[in-house]
């Protein structure tokens, strides 16, 4: 799928273009978590509240790392391909990973790396899922929102707090935005 995409219409993702096929591989598999805004809230599990919705692969062309190819799953549970797509979360996910093999928790346990999306904050994070315990690690990718360090990991337990608080003030925009609607409505 990927050589097709290169060979037929590598203006899709610009990383690829004029990629010959047989210099593109995929490697470091990672599954993507996503979080709704209203299932956020202060002390809840990440491992419960988050949806699972696909798989994501680094391209490379040669030794870089230049794109990422995302897969979905559809109603019946099979996967098939979603999106190429390129540009600062390809080489922030990366980044992230690199520093992440670098920590001694990660180094000395058994961690899965996920994506995590929590579209409603605007938040990228590399989540570090220990496989071993109840020990996650979350470490955002630039860019964050205000007040959320990028590349900085943190117990999963900081990370809520601190996305619970954003999602706190979004849902006071939302409500703040649905009021002024309704008295501009009556005037």
């Amino acid at each position: 799928m990927l050589a097709r995409i290169a060979a037929t219409d590598s203006g899709y993702v610009s990383a690829l273009q004029s990629a010959a096929p047989g210099s593109l591989a995929i490697s470091t598999p990672h599954r993507i978590a996503v979080l709704a805004l209203d299932r956020i809230h202060a002390g809840m599990s990440l491992r419960s509240a988050v949806e699972k919705k696909g798989w994501r692969f680094f391209v490379h062309r040669g030794d870089k790392v230049v794109a990422t190819v995302n897969s979905s799953i559809s109603s019946k549970g099979k996967h098939g391909f979603s999106n190429i797509t390129d540009g600062p979360f390809v080489t922030g996910t990366e980044q992230a990973i690199l520093k992440a093999e670098r920590l001694d928790p990660v180094r000395k346990g058994l961690f899965e790396p996920l994506l995590l999306q929590v579209p409603a904050i605007h938040l990228i994070s590399l989540w570090l899922k220990n496989l071993e315990r109840d020990a996650d690690l979350l470490m955002p990718i630039p860019p964050t929102p205000r007040g959320v360090p990028a590349y900085q990991a943190a117990p999963a337990s900081e990370f809520v707090a601190t996305i619970a608080n954003l999602a706190s003030q979004k849902r006071q925009e939302h409500e703040e935005f649905r009021r002024r609607g309704q008295a501009q409505g009556r005037t």
